[in-house]
């Protein structure tokens, strides 16, 4: 095939041709002169139905006052760029686009018509629309989980500091109030690690530390810790610290795996639904298992519950980023974790990871 000159007639018309966007050149009376299969592709109309035709079959009725100022200022030789609007494809539907519009000069240099490039931003537009809704219900749901923590420590220590003003000191009731205090600042901290986290991931930035751990020890402590914490019986499964049970890891964010889990259990198990923990270990990978007795996952939900902000039942406390932020560290580890349903009930998640160490 002939190589085109750059910029000749041949080669501007095979861009044109060629173009995703809407080119489309019309006269300074708005009558369509010329339409590219990318304006077939965004408005629907083949060339032959609209050339001759006035530019405003494209303009919805409750838009059809933009369309005099913009010709004035063509006439005036002013370029309009990136001109956000609403134009109607041929079955109706309205489309979101961006338009840049120029004047077309004659070889005199007088200007006799304009040329108009347009691009579909429908989908984008719905993209800030989702992140928007999903940007404010994350902050209401924010907002009631910070408050409702913040309420008990301020209300702890103002009786604590009232218990303590006393001259017969009651120190069993101050004890109380400094542990829910703990507590309650214990929920405000995972609440801002999992923020945080969800920032790093989002930009890239979950760095790992990765060193040999032994996964038993790891799981045996942090389950016990949990339970003090929380007043919770976990029940742990685990066989004997060894070789077959280390791997390369990073420490703080798989203890953190293994927590949000431990913390998605309770919610969906409540206080007194019992938790059990398992550790296995292969020649190649190493795994752990949480499984609660609660109500279970239905099978529609077992992909979504790891997206960001997603709580399955909106009347559970938290903010839908445990189990999103687990999901991410795993996967930075080269591992996975997915949740069953076991026939007896409840729901179990499953996470393997690889002993050799994060992906590169």
């Amino acid at each position: 095939m002939r190589a085109l000159p750059p910029w000749s007639p041949e080669h501007l018309a095979a861009i044109v041709e060629s173009s995703d966007d809407a080119i489309i050149g019309k006269t300074l009376d708005g009558t369509i002169t010329s339409w590219n299969p990318g304006a077939e592709r965004i408005y629907g109309y083949r060339a032959e139905e609209v050339i001759g035709r006035p530019i405003s079959i494209l303009v919805p009725p409750d838009h059809s006052d933009e369309l005099p100022p913009i010709f004035e200022r063509l006439r005036r030789g002013e370029r309009i760029d990136h001109y956000q609007t609403v134009r109607v494809h041929k079955d109706g539907k309205r489309i979101t686009v961006s338009v840049t519009i120029s004047p077309v000069r004659d070889e005199r240099g007088q200007i006799v018509g304009a040329s108009a490039v347009a691009r579909d931003i429908s989908a984008q537009q719905e993209m800030i629309k989702k992140a928007m809704r999903l940007r404010d219900e994350f902050i209401s749901i924010a907002a009631h989980e910070l408050r409702t923590p913040l309420a008990t420590v301020f209300a702890r220590l103002q009786l604590a500091e009232r218990r303590l003003g006393h001259p017969e000191i009651d120190l069993e009731a101050v004890r109380r109030d400094v542990a829910l205090v703990r507590q309650a600042t214990d929920r405000l901290r995972v609440l801002l690690d999992r923020l945080l986290d969800v920032s790093r991931i989002s930009s890239g930035r979950l760095d790992l530390e990765c060193g040999e751990i032994d996964l038993v020890e790891m799981v045996r402590t942090t389950t016990a810790e949990f339970a003090q914490t929380f007043g919770h019986v976990i029940v742990v499964n685990t066989p004997q610290p060894s070789a077959a049970t280390r791997a390369n890891l990073d420490a703080v964010r798989i203890d953190e795996v293994l927590t949000n889990l431990l913390d998605n259990a309770v919610k969906y198990a409540g206080r007194d639904g019992p938790i059990e923990v398992e550790v296995m270990a292969d020649s190649e990978v190493v795994s752990f298992v949480v499984r609660d007795h609660g109500p279970g996952v239905p099978a529609e939900q077992r992909e979504r519950i790891f997206e960001p902000f997603d709580r399955g039942d909106a009347k559970t406390p938290g903010v839908g980023l445990g189990l999103h932020v687990a999901r991410e560290i795993v996967l930075q580890h080269g591992g996975r974790i997915a949740v069953e349903a076991p026939a007896d009930g409840g729901a179990r998640f499953v996470v393997t990871l690889p002993k050799n160490g994060a992906r590169a």
